[in-house]
């Protein structure tokens, strides 16, 4: 199976070891970015996207959790 961001072979959550480790940072980070200043997920996202000190990683699975919420 291939990654859902990129067309690595994938591993745990659809995503390659890279992009999986990149989400698992945007979900930590999320915890401590809301209790200090009670930003919501998609407001975070949008932030990640934004911020030049984010890496490429995070902000491609931000990109792509931004774009499956608005499928919904």
């Amino acid at each position: 199976m291939k990654c859902k961001i990129c067309s690595r072979e994938a591993e745990e959550n659809g995503f390659c070891p890279l992009h999986s480790k990149a989400y698992t940072n945007v979900l930590e980070k999320f915890r401590v970015w809301e209790a200090a200043s009670n930003v919501s997920w998609m407001g975070y996202l949008l932030e990640i996207q934004k911020n030049s000190l984010t890496g490429v990683w995070a902000k491609e699975v931000a990109k792509y959790l931004i774009e499956e919420e608005n499928k919904r």
